[in-house]
């Protein structure tokens, strides 16, 4: 089957649109998907992507199994799932390979192999961010930033809020450098994810650089703050402030045309 630009470019189609190079029309699947199986089969995808198959196949009521290598897209396939259906449609999902203990999550940032020690900090922005932040994807070039996230400051502004993920030893010189990258980031927010426990020097210099008022929600957060990993996969800590998804989705979107412009060539 094949698409014309034209088809591909219809409104509803961008609607549709994650960010995802690959990304493949939920209609298109939906008659894939109804003509090879009836109710309560189980439908397979060991590419997932950004989860349009196990996306319709969950509106279809049939059983799903979505599988693919890196943790980004994990995270946008529950992202997704839980924008279309719900959160309680999470309850229901299973997911295997990610950090659920300290054990598993000091053995994932241990790894030998580069790119599975960079799965280490993209689950810990996004677990932390419940899926809301934007990787940076800049191999080697990241400059202390690990993930970006955006978040509401009255009925129209956004601020930024930039996470930096650290598995090995970490010190209080780190809080100054961090707060260096805020700076240059134009970020009002910081967050510094340990796998380490943070030491009461680090703790104190964090809390020196003051707290940061939000109207809106009426209350004040750390300009900087330290997030142990342990009190992620333990106490299921979780980013608490009102994120602004429509600005992420359209970093995102941008995300994906550099990234096909680089498989291109252009």
């Amino acid at each position: 089957m094949r698409l014309s630009q034209a088809e591909n470019r219809s409104s509803h189609d961008f609607a549709e649109r994650l960010g995802y190079p690959t990304q493949k029309p939920e209609g298109l699947l939906d008659r894939i998907i109804k003509a090879s199986t009836d109710e309560g089969d189980v439908v397979l995808d060991a590419y997932c992507g950004c989860g349009t198959t196990v996306a319709v196949a969950e509106k279809l009521n049939r059983k799903w199994l979505g599988i693919d290598i890196t943790y980004q897209s994990i995270s946008l396939v529950l992202r997704r799932l839980e924008d279309s259906f719900g959160a309680k449609a999470l309850e229901k999902i299973a997911t295997d390979g990610i950090p659920r203990d300290m054990a598993s999550a000091i053995a994932l940032a241990h790894k030998d192999d580069d790119r599975l020690r960079k799965e280490f900090e993209k689950w810990a922005v996004l677990t932390y961010t419940n899926n809301r932040a934007i990787i940076n994807e800049k191999k080697g070039a990241d400059a202390g930033i690990d993930g970006r996230a955006y978040f509401r400051i009255g009925k129209k502004d956004n601020a930024k809020i930039i996470f930096q993920v650290k598995s090995g030893g970490v010190e209080r010189k780190d809080i100054a450098a961090l707060r260096g990258d805020m700076d240059r980031e134009k970020a009002e927010l910081a967050v510094l994810i340990t796998l380490e426990k943070p030491s009461r020097p680090m703790i104190s210099e964090a809390r020196a650089h003051g707290r940061f008022k939000h109207e809106d929600m009426g209350r004040d957060y750390d300009t900087i703050s330290i997030v142990p990993v342990a009190d992620i996969v333990e106490q299921g800590d979780r980013l608490d402030i009102p994120m602004s998804v429509d600005v992420l989705k359209a970093a995102q979107r941008a995300n994906a045309n550099q990234q096909m412009d680089w498989l291109l060539g252009e």
